[in-house]
């Protein structure tokens, strides 16, 4: 027989446990005596469960039909024996409500039933319980300590709950041990994920753009806006900012005293090296400024195509596009366009056009300055 008060009780422990709302408790409990009866009895019956919280009680009721002849047994009932068990009030038609008795098997089975449902239901709304806590802080950094590690993920526990965080979602090289207080960004926050609501990086763009934002007041004021960000994560990066206000150097204020904010940021990335740039609404420009240091000799845009066409200086032709191709992906993640480099060499043997409208004329080219300065890596 069923222990109603017993197992109200240890319902209750696990609901103050799991900070799951009482009534979901007592919905999983009918819904698990209610698939028990269908399935020990009758799938067709309507069951009916009051759950006596201060009494320790659970009664389960069948409900029946008060007929003049009896089709189904399960579901019906003739009124003179409804009028004897339920009143003479009892009429045709009316329905009435039978105890339904406990018998081993029926308490065995509706215990298992119980327990399948109520842990769904658990599942479920802990699930409502981290998305409610956490949907707020979508978009945004928190700090947790990493409470265990495994071969693909750390596990770390932000405010109360334990978040998953991928080993991919971390900075390549970077050393995290358990105990260790370490700050993500949270990308996305769902209902439904499978693997895990809430989804948190290091890797992210964004991560470094919030850091930002923490350490430029400028930022946090909305004097100074980034306007684009790419990264390579702890190797490189790449931020394009702009000034609402023209006494305000976007890039000053970014990088601060003898680099003093932007050095905060870069140690919190691993010594992610940090470029940031004046953003320009003009393609042309805002390119030429995301290659810099490298000089721009000539450069043509395809708005159509989305792409861009940079002729740069043979001398400078590795550093623009980098080892492995970085230099030059982290500025066409930047721009948000496909850009093909070029030396001047390479150019002159393709018969391209050299349009001279960078930011390196045709006499700075090949003057003795430009060249010393390529010999000393300037």
């Amino acid at each position: 027989m069923i222990d109603g008060k017993e197992l109200l009780d240890a319902l209750d422990v696990l609901r103050m446990e799991k900070k799951i709302d009482k009534e979901i408790i007592f919905e999983g409990i009918k819904e698990g005596f209610q698939r028990a009866y269908e399935k020990h009895f009758d799938p067709e019956a309507i069951v009916r469960v009051d759950i006596d919280q201060n009494m320790g009680q659970i009664k389960v009721f069948k409900e029946m039909n008060v007929v003049k002849k009896i089709e189904d047994e399960w579901l019906d009932i003739l009124l003179d024996e409804a009028k004897a068990k339920y009143g003479s009030n009892v009429t045709i038609g009316d329905t009435v409500y039978e105890p339904v008795e406990f018998n081993e098997k029926f308490s065995k089975t509706a215990s298992l039933q119980v327990a399948q449902i109520i842990k769904q239901k658990i599942r479920e709304a802990e699930k409502d319980v981290v998305f409610k806590e956490f949907e707020p802080l979508n978009q945004t950094i928190v700090g947790g300590v990493v409470k265990d590690i495994t071969d693909t993920m750390f596990f770390i526990e932000v405010n109360g709950v334990v978040l998953p965080l991928w080993i991919k979602k971390i900075i390549p090289g970077e050393v995290i041990n358990e105990g260790d207080r370490i700050s993500l960004f949270i990308e996305e926050v769902s209902k439904e994920n499978k693997h895990s609501q809430v989804q948190g990086s290091r890797v992210h763009p964004k991560f470094l753009e919030k850091l930002m934002e923490f350490e430029v007041p400028e930022i946090q004021e909305g004097i100074v806006e980034i306007k684009a960000c790419s990264r390579e994560p702890g190797i490189r990066a790449k931020v394009a900012v702009f000034s609402h206000d023209s006494n305000v150097d976007p890039v000053g204020a970014c990088v601060g005293n003898m680099g003093s904010r932007i050095k905060v940021v870069t140690e919190e990335l691993k010594d992610e090296k940090i470029d940031v740039i004046l953003w320009k609404e003009n393609k042309e420009e805002f390119i030429i400024n995301a290659l810099s240091p490298v000089k721009t000799i000539s450069i043509e845009v395809n708005e159509e195509a989305n792409e861009a066409t940079v002729i740069v200086p043979t001398e400078q032709i590795s550093l623009a596009i980098g080892k492995r191709g970085m230099a030059a992906r982290l500025v066409a993640n930047l721009v948000g366009m496909k850009i093909n480099i070029l030396s001047f060499d390479q150019a002159n043997e393709q018969s391209l056009k050299i349009h001279w409208n960078g930011n390196l004329s045709e006499d700075e080219l090949v003057s003795k300055s430009f060249l010393n300065n390529r010999r000393n890596g300037r």
